[in-house]
């Protein structure tokens, strides 16, 4: 098992590599530093529960009785968590522009900052 410290080291690698790739397609701001820790925090969550998924043989359905004694087949809870960060990793995915789509929604707003040329910014440093 992994420990604290390993496992924070790992949230701020993603963090920071989440963030370069942001920067690489102009969709990064500060204002989004809580939302990417949010981010990375649940990648790595994400990670932990896939990994006991597989341990556990990958069951994706358990029976379950109910009160009136009804035996049926449900998802597991295991499952059912992994369903529910996979869908909002995705949403956070698409909502920084890290997919196709969520790019291609950013380009379309307009949202995405202008990158600028190590040129272009000399010579507006010059024309100051």
């Amino acid at each position: 098992m992994e420990g604290t410290k390993a496992r924070k080291a790992k949230i701020t690698r993603l963090y920071n590599k989440t963030v370069e790739n942001m920067r690489e397609i102009g969709t990064f701001k500060p204002e989004f530093e809580a939302p990417v820790r949010r981010y990375a925090e649940l990648s790595i969550q994400y990670e932990i529960l896939n990994d006991k998924w597989y341990e556990n043989g990958c069951e994706i359905t358990e029976e379950y009785t109910n009160k009136s004694g009804a035996t049926n087949q449900r998802k597991t809870a295991l499952y059912m968590a992994l369903e529910n960060l996979r869908k909002e990793l995705m949403d956070m995915e698409n909502v920084f522009g890290l997919t196709p789509k969520g790019l291609r929604q950013i380009k379309a707003k307009g949202l995405e900052q202008k990158q600028t040329s190590v040129l272009d910014k000399a010579l507006e440093r010059l024309s100051e």
